[in-house]
């Protein structure tokens, strides 16, 4: 073969490869957001909290009733866009953000992870050396949990508290976030948000049902009971033996890209 055939191969190859380098870079599915939710490239993030002093001129005053200090654990649920290019090359962090007017300390502090195991589809990517280990949870789903420590818990006094999935891997499918959940350490659900970032479940607004549900009970008892005196008359007198019953920053952590990937994800497309 002469020469300038085998350069204008390989100068062809090359512009292929830089193509599908260029065209390999995953984000987030991108969701319709307001001043208590951001998503957009790299990060699908909740405002849990703000009272507008940090970022007001985007962030609305948000106060969801929950005492944030209290959130122990973070679980977010995600899934590839296209599931024919998913090969498992996935990373990122997860993060629980919080300042205060004094303590800026827990600003943007977040845990790594990198792939999935997925024997299903015969993917194994995961860097057990990671903070966090994604685990398969349903078909082409995964759910990342991170446990909040003394590096990540909310600071007192907070202002503002953000919750980020940050993906940034350059793998060959977008991301999408199924939900997130922030439990408190008993493993009871503080708040949760579905896919398009609404919050679906509040511990504060179930407890001031319970407070409802309470009064209702008790509204209900005392009427029952002035029924009996009605009828107290007619009535035996109660047993009086009978027992009563009574009844609780910016730190951006470091990114993670598999560049090279692209091309080999792009030739082994699943069928």
């Amino acid at each position: 073969m002469k020469i300038a055939k085998i350069l204008s191969a390989a100068s062809a190859a090359a512009v292929c490869a830089a193509a599908l380098a260029a065209t390999a870079s995953a984000t987030l599915t991108t969701v319709d957001s307001d001043g208590k939710f951001s998503s957009g490239t790299g990060s699908w993030m909740p405002v849990v909290y703000s009272d507008g002093t940090f970022d007001s001129s985007s962030k609305d005053v948000n106060d969801y009733g929950i005492d944030c200090t209290k959130i122990a654990s973070v679980s977010v649920v995600f899934t590839p866009a296209e599931k024919d290019w998913w090969e498992g090359e996935v990373g990122g962090a997860l993060v629980l953000s919080s300042k205060s007017a004094d303590d800026s300390s827990h600003n943007w502090n977040g845990k790594e992870f990198w792939g999935v195991v997925d024997e299903d589809l015969e993917l194994a990517t995961r860097a057990e050396d990671k903070p966090l280990l994604a685990e398969k949870t349903g078909d082409y789903e995964y759910t990342l949990t991170m446990t909040v420590d003394d590096t990540n818990c909310v600071v007192e006094n907070y202002s503002l508290v953000q919750i980020a999935f940050q993906e940034w891997s350059t793998g060959m499918t977008d991301i999408t976030v199924l939900g997130m959940t922030a439990y408190d350490a008993d493993g009871n659900v503080l708040l949760a948000w579905d896919a398009e970032g609404n919050v679906i479940a509040n511990a504060a607004e179930g407890a001031a049902a319970d407070d409802t549900a309470d009064e209702e009970t008790a509204s209900a008892d005392d009427t029952a009971a002035d029924a009996d005196e009605d009828t107290a008359v007619t009535a035996p007198a109660p047993d009086k033996t009978s027992p009563d019953t009574g009844v609780e920053g910016v730190a951006a952590v470091a990114g993670i890209a598999v560049v090279a990937a692209g091309a080999v994800a792009l030739s082994r497309k699943r069928k």
